[in-house]
């Protein structure tokens, strides 16, 4: 009955629902991290505050608007990070991801920086 519920409400869980720990590079090499949380192919990303700098990185530190397509199965995904939609000056971006194993996503940019998704 409850699957049946689900089913007819449009919502299916995905294989990729739940949090997933984000590590990624910036300019200059640098490493950065954030939590991504989705339900259903959408969620928030939010980008962890360094202690010593984005004080005041409007960006930064709290959830923006995520989304995740494809074929988990097939191991090719599109990660969308729809951040401009939410606060003006953000920018957007664009991943490619490949599934290494049933807790890891990696792949890269849209500017060809690395990007890893690792669920806790």
């Amino acid at each position: 009955m409850i699957a049946c519920l689900l089913a007819s409400s449009g919502w299916a869980q995905s294989p990729l629902d739940g949090n997933w720990r984000v590590t990624f590079a910036t300019e200059g090499s640098e490493g950065r991290e954030a939590m991504v949380e989705l339900k259903g192919g959408s969620g928030t990303w939010t980008t962890y505050a360094r202690s010593d700098k984005d004080k005041r990185d409007v960006c930064v530190g709290r959830p923006l608007p995520v989304t995740i397509a494809g074929d988990p199965a097939a191991g090719k995904l599109d990660l969308r990070l729809d951040v401009s939609s939410a606060i003006a000056g953000c920018r957007d971006r664009k991943a490619t991801l490949q599934r290494t194993d049933d807790k890891t996503l990696e792949g890269t940019f849209d500017n060809g920086r690395a990007i890893r998704l690792v669920r806790p």
